[in-house]
């Protein structure tokens, strides 16, 4: 990682302020952020693994993250979030996760916009920081990439009968998990289309329990769509995981069927109220 380097004047960049279309065509990925404290908390929320895997398409910019083979951690962002973003084909790599987020977290305190370069395998990601009170402050990082290791293929069968789907604000499901027994060693989830609806109960030291309901006709849920009742236990320590990305997430999709695999979407609004998501996938207990 290089701190403060003029990086045009090494050729990485030719031009800080502006890039001709000449200019796109050196390198595979370039994308321009106007403020990146919705990006930092999402990378961030990712940080619990040593290294990301960076995909970057048409479609849009994805890292994940996974720690073994039991929880996976996706920060996506679309296209119309970026004030600039070009990309060449599909480009993939691999960075480690810490240096990023200390990077970013240079200015995370004030506003400041971030542009991203990557001109191919082996380069390093270039990334350029400009905080926007600051005229005279630019800080470039050259941050190692490695080989992208393709992650583990997570998903819930939209057409399952058990596929159980709920949207609940963000700022309430928070409040409900910062009421958590933090001493649990086990949370269980409950989704039904009878009461208790949503359920969440905590196994602690001790054997101790507690249990939160949250009826469908709640002022908190968003939406409730379920089809038959799910109740998986999962390790209390992967749930606190997703705090992070909860404690900035405007609304939360929680999915589940009967094979007990937990999907938990958390949307993001940046500052232009473009939305940004997290993606966690937890497998359950496998002796419950």
């Amino acid at each position: 990682m290089q701190h403060s380097k003029i990086l045009y004047e090494k050729g990485i960049l030719k031009n800080l302020n502006m890039l001709t279309q000449s200019q796109y065509s050196n390198f595979k990925f370039v994308g321009r952020l106007d403020n990146i404290k919705t990006f930092y908390s999402g990378i961030k929320a990712l940080n619990f693994g040593e290294y990301g895997s960076f995909q970057i398409t048409d479609d849009g910019f994805r890292v994940t993250v996974e720690n073994g083979k039991t929880i996976q951690a996706s920060l996506f962002i679309t296209m119309s979030c970026f004030s600039e973003y070009h990309v060449d084909g599909i480009v993939n790599f691999s960075i480690n996760m810490n240096v990023i987020s200390e990077c970013l977290g240079i200015f995370s305190a004030t506003n400041c916009s971030i542009k991203m370069f990557y001109k191919g395998h082996s380069a390093p990601l270039i990334i350029v920081l400009e905080p926007h009170d600051e005229d005279n402050i630019t800080t470039e990082c050259a941050i190692k990439t490695t080989n992208y290791e393709e992650p583990i293929d997570f998903s819930l069968d939209e057409d399952n009968p058990s596929l159980n789907v709920i949207f609940i604000r963000g700022p309430d499901l928070s409040n409900i998990f910062h009421e958590l027994d933090k001493a649990a060693e086990e949370i269980e989830i409950t989704l039904s289309p009878r009461r208790p609806h949503f359920k969440i109960d905590t196994l602690g030291v001790m054997q101790s329990e507690a249990s939160i309901e949250v009826a469908k006709t709640s002022d908190m849920m968003m939406l409730f769509n379920c089809r038959e009742t799910t109740t998986a236990r999962y390790n209390s320590s992967q749930i606190r995981l997703t705090l992070k990305a909860l404690s900035v997430a405007s609304k939360v999709a929680i999915k589940t069927d009967s094979s007990g695999l937990l999907e938990m979407h958390f949307m993001m609004q940046s500052e232009d109220r473009a939305e940004m998501y997290v993606q966690f996938y937890i497998t359950p207990q496998a002796d419950v």
